[in-house]
């Protein structure tokens, strides 16, 4: 190989080391806020579903203020949006840290829920931007891993941090991380030139024809609905499996964090293979496929019992979840002009956390009244309608 080709590889080896760090900190930050939540109530005297706002300030101003930053990407580029994200992250994280009231604890999560919001929008169109369609299966699986790497390591070790120092002390370390990662990804990723649409501006209007145009034409909102009901799907199935485990079974807490790490495990480890296997097959083939391969586990899972074979299904689960999200989001990178990428994924974000949250306030009713196998069912049939979704971005048929 000469010079120039490992220059080259050099460079996307730390493009995605960078925008997985990224993703890591910002999907860590969110999930490690559960374990803490306990801490932070006895601190400021809340009820439960009045700490629990501290999830919804979150993702409200995460998947409306995204909105804005998409059109925002394809104007000024990919990386000034990542280091103004991550800007926003640091303030959000300090305003949590020094956080003495609840109010001033909220307001810190909602900007943190604005920096996040804009660091998964950039990352997503910054690596659609820098790696071809033939290998971007391969590069998004690699850099999406860090969702399942942030569930193994980081709420453990998020957990620890509370338990030893305090729940403040954990957004001081997600500060810290964010701080440097500014200054890592300052220097580390190359500078993409802008992907703004001729003759496209920033202005109120210009995002409502932008967006609208997004669902009107038959592809795209295809693309959207299968994201939709692909993010909505596991909601349920991942926030009452502990419950179910506890109550069925008489698991206890450490027994079920074995399950999350080993299932988390597998999907950590197949993902980038993940990747590299849709490039060669098609990525909308394997993501309808695992699709499917899912609506099946997921009818499974509530017939099992406790012991090694329920473990095989977690894990199976796990895989199928894998392979089907580097596609995916390989796939809603290449629906539109690079010049309107990131308000694309702006809306399709926009709309995953809108699909999260009714799942999983759907999933708390259905739990309530028929128990987790309705819960797995439902995961199930929005599985089938993702992949369902897929099969109509037909005008894309390199997919």
């Amino acid at each position: 190989m000469n010079k120039r080709g490992m220059s080259r590889d050099g460079e996307q080896s730390r493009v995605i080391v960078s925008l997985f760090l990224i993703l890591f900190v910002g999907v860590a930050d969110n999930q490690v806020v559960s374990p803490l939540l306990p801490a932070i109530r006895a601190d400021f005297g809340k009820s439960p579903s009045e700490a629990g706002l501290l999830f919804t300030g979150y993702s409200v101003c995460a998947g409306l203020f995204v909105l804005l930053w998409g059109p925002l990407s394809d104007a000024f580029g990919r990386k000034q949006g990542l280091l103004n994200g991550l800007v926003l992250f640091l303030a959000g994280s300090s305003v949590s840290f020094l956080a003495g009231s609840y109010p001033a604890l909220m307001t810190g999560r909602m900007v943190t829920g604005i920096g996040a919001g804009m660091l998964s929008l950039n990352a997503i169109a910054y690596a659609a931007d820098y790696f071809p369609y033939a290998k971007r299966g391969w590069a998004m699986g690699s850099i999406f891993s860090s969702y399942f790497a942030a569930l193994i390591f980081g709420v453990p070790l998020g957990s620890w941090l509370g338990e030893r120092f305090g729940w403040n002390s954990v957004f001081g370390a997600m500060g810290g991380a964010s701080l440097l990662l500014t200054v890592g990804a300052g220097l580390m990723l190359p500078l993409l030139p802008s992907k703004r649409a001729a003759g496209g501006e920033t202005t109120f209007s210009e995002y409502l024809r932008r967006y609208g145009s997004f669902v009107k034409e038959r592809t795209s909102l295809s693309a959207l609905a299968g994201s939709f009901f692909a993010s909505a799907a596991t909601t349920g199935f991942l926030a009452f499996l502990g419950v179910w485990l506890h109550d069925s079974f008489g698991i206890s807490g450490s027994s079920i964090g074995l399950v999350f790490l080993i299932s988390g495990g597998a999907a950590l480890l197949a993902s980038p293979l993940a990747g590299s296997v849709a490039d060669r097959i098609g990525k909308r083939f394997q993501f309808i496929a695992s699709s499917v391969a899912l609506m099946l586990l997921l009818l499974t899972l509530p017939l099992m019992s406790w012991g090694s074979a329920l473990f095989v299904v977690f894990g199976l689960i796990s895989l199928a979840a894998a392979f089907r999200q580097g596609p995916l989001e390989a796939m809603l990178s290449e629906i539109v002009p690079s010049g309107e990428r990131g308000s694309f994924v702006a809306l399709k974000n926009s709309l995953s956390q809108l699909g999260i949250g009714l799942a999983a306030m759907v999933s708390g009713l259905l739990f309530e009244m028929h128990g987790y196998g309705a819960v797995c069912l439902l995961g199930a049939v929005l599985s089938l309608l993702a992949g369902v979704s897929m099969l109509f971005t037909s005008r894309h048929r390199n997919l």
